[in-house]
């Protein structure tokens, strides 16, 4: 069984190497996250929870709180995905933007998560464009809290 927790700053490694380490990020998806690492700063400054299952990080999610809050990072260990830890921490983040009294989350996707947001409840707005560095459109969703 697994616990949801807040993470701390000695977190910052395991949380980078899980999001290399997805399969979701693989080939063309890859570029994404060139160069980006979760740091001890970031998990300080926003709202950063893991799934911890027997002292093994399976997952976790990232709040930022800026103009528009926003769901920034969402990942599940490929070796626990299928077995609802997804489901449970995006409950958990719904459920700390309305204790903080937030109205809506924006969550920009990578494409083959579209359908988890949306049988969680969030719907489609728009679409970013490419940039040079992510060359491919992303859907935009909301969720309303």
């Amino acid at each position: 069984m697994f616990k949801i927790r807040p993470a701390e700053r000695g977190d910052a490694k395991a949380l980078t190497q899980l999001m290399h380490q997805s399969s979701a990020y693989g080939g063309n998806y890859a570029s994404i996250l060139d160069g980006y690492a979760v740091t001890p700063a970031q998990i300080d400054i926003d709202v950063f929870y893991v799934a911890d299952l027997q002292d093994d990080i399976a997952g976790f999610y990232s709040l930022t709180l800026a103009d528009e809050p926003e769901l920034d990072l969402m990942f599940v260990a490929d070796h626990a995905q299928g077995t609802g830890i997804g489901a449970k921490l995006f409950q958990h983040m719904a459920a700390e933007a309305k204790r903080r009294g937030i109205p809506s989350i924006k969550i920009v996707s990578h494409p083959p998560s579209v359908g988890f947001y949306q049988r969680m409840g969030a719907t489609i707005v728009g679409t970013k464009p490419p940039t040079m560095k992510v060359t491919w459109a992303r859907p935009i969703l909301n969720l309303a809290i």
